[in-house]
């Protein structure tokens, strides 16, 4: 194929795209990243080209379009950067065949984007033989992808009904056997924990108390051997033992050497939706692996869940109208209600001293709910007498001092959105050293990948941002709008959980008890 740049004198921004993934099979060697840049290199340079970027997705599946360097592409795009994407071949830039050719057809032809795939013969610019071969190629490309989920999703049930571990991380309490990935063994160190958890429980101690003693302990926890850093990172408290992490072993037969698989699947090769496998499909093997625990003890565990798990009462099923308003002042987590039943009233209480108190982490925040209720009506009511006795004044106030709560996160998605392209202009920089022999490929690569997760990271908080704007339509209220919700407020007895949402941001309780209320006008000091 020789790249003509057309009668129109366009300049293009060239955007090499590549690919792999496992899905490749017998095929990994030859569309491996190396063989793709180097295929794509030499069509550059004979037809002397120079790609002002490289967009590398290795390890992601052709079936979907979300992949990290192929969203910074579209991105690009957007931005004007890239106006030419070139692929070793149709493959590379997709396999869903609706997708594909809606990027293809539709999104790349709509945008002024010139498409290349070079093995392939396709070129959008030209009418060439392999443009007239796409839907052809589209179609065997999704074939292909159905094909080999279907044979992998065979294989593994397969590999399942034979008792052979297909899951990503091993149960707490074994490690995969060096020897064979696809068998459990026991872990010499946490199959101990494991022992002294059915131990304790089967002598009576509860989840919550077995909890408290592995953390005193400071026995590993499953959050933290299963995750890596960056996910334990977000974490609340991970070196602590949950009592649902204690009731999850208890319950799961692995221990007693039996494998339970293929409880879940996915709905299809498209998506990475699972659904649940009615019972009699499971896979199920007994004596797959040596066990940490006898089935008399795990049958006894059993018999002291189902009685404990037993509830005869009624639950209290109440809608409380500062639920999801009031928060630890000290640490900020959120201040949970709960029924005291011994002394018969409602009260509140900081989340992370409530299920962690014996820990020291954070401290006692504890309130009764009524008396905190009845102390915000009372600052609403003051609020709104003060708004009342004196309106010309008021209003003057909120119209002159509002402010629209979107306008900092747009600063924060703007600030970021610059951050970003300050970057983009860094790896430029990087090419260019790279392509005038500056600096190494080794180096280039180093530096690209490192401003590359950079830019990862910051297109994540943007979306983060995103959400969190569309989420406070009721905050951008206008001043008369919270004028009106004033008067209304005045003229009933009963408020709402609505009505107090669109007066209030959040309501803080300090160590102290004391009550701090944070107003969407957004003018606290004339909020009494």
């Amino acid at each position: 194929m020789y790249f003509n740049k057309g009668n129109d004198n366009n300049t293009y921004k060239i955007g090499l795209y590549i690919r792999l993934s496992r899905e490749d099979g017998d095929d990994l060697e030859s569309e491996s990243i190396g063989n793709q840049r180097s295929l794509l290199t030499g069509f550059l340079k004979a037809n002397n080209l120079v790609a002002i970027d490289e967009y590398v997705d290795d390890g992601y599946s052709g079936g979907n379009f979300n992949r990290p360097s192929f969203r910074r592409l579209i991105q690009d795009i957007e931005d004007g950067k890239i106006n030419c994407v070139i692929t070793k071949d149709l493959s590379r830039l997709g396999r869903d065949h609706i997708d594909t050719g809606r990027y293809v057809e539709r999104y790349f032809p709509e945008n002024n984007i010139r498409y290349i795939a070079v093995n392939d013969d396709i070129d959008t610019y030209y009418e060439t033989g392999g443009s007239d071969m796409m839907p052809f190629r589209l179609s065997m490309n999704d074939v292909y992808a159905k094909d080999i989920s279907k044979k992998v999703r065979s294989h593994l049930l397969v590999m399942k009904k034979d008792g052979k571990f297909c899951g990503s991380v091993p149960p707490y309490g074994y490690i995969r056997d060096p020897e064979n990935k696809y068998h459990l063994i026991v872990d010499p160190r946490t199959s101990l924990v494991v022992k002294q958890i059915f131990d304790l429980y089967v002598a009576g101690y509860g989840s919550s108390h077995i909890a408290e003693i592995l953390t005193r302990e400071e026995y590993p926890t499953p959050i933290m051997l299963k995750n890596s850093e960056k996910k334990i990172d977000k974490c609340n408290h991970p070196e602590i033992w949950k009592h649902s992490s204690v009731n999850n072993i208890l319950k799961n037969k692995v221990y007693t050497g039996c494998l339970i698989q293929h409880i879940t699947q996915n709905i299809n090769y498209k998506t990475k939706k699972r659904r649940k496998v009615p019972k009699s499909e499971w896979c199920v093997v007994e004596n797959a692996h040596e066990p940490i625990i006898d089935l008399k003890t795990y049958e006894i565990a059993q018999s002291i869940r189902d009685k404990s798990n037993t509830y005869t009462g009624e639950r209290r099923i109440t809608n409380y109208v500062l639920s999801d308003l009031v928060y630890c002042k000290d640490c900020g987590a959120k201040m949970t209600i709960s029924y005291d039943k011994k002394r018969e009233r409602i009260t509140m209480n900081c989340n992370n001293y409530r299920k962690f108190s014996k820990y020291n982490i954070c401290f006692s925040h504890y309130v009764n709910y009524t008396k905190l209720e009845n102390t915000i009506y009372n600052r609403i009511s003051e609020m709104s007498t003060q708004y009342n006795n004196d309106k010309e004044e008021f209003e003057k106030i909120l119209r002159n001092n509002y402010i629209d709560p979107k306008v900092e996160l747009n600063n924060k998605i703007e600030s970021a959105t610059k951050e970003i392209s300050n970057l983009k202009r860094k790896q430029d920089s990087l090419y260019d050293d790279k392509f005038n022999g500056i600096i190494s490929a080794d180096t280039y690569k180093r530096l690209f990948d490192d401003t590359n997760d950079n830019i990862a990271i910051l297109n994540t908080k943007i979306d983060k941002y995103k959400i969190e704007l569309s989420s406070i339509k009721d905050d951008t209220m206008s001043y008369a709008e919270h004028l009106e919700v004033i008067e209304n407020f005045l003229n009933i007895n009963n408020p709402t959980k609505e009505m107090l949402n669109r007066i209030i941001d959040k309501i803080y309780i300090n160590k102290d008890k004391k009550v701090e209320i944070h107003y969407r006008i957004k003018q606290q000091e004339i909020l009494v």
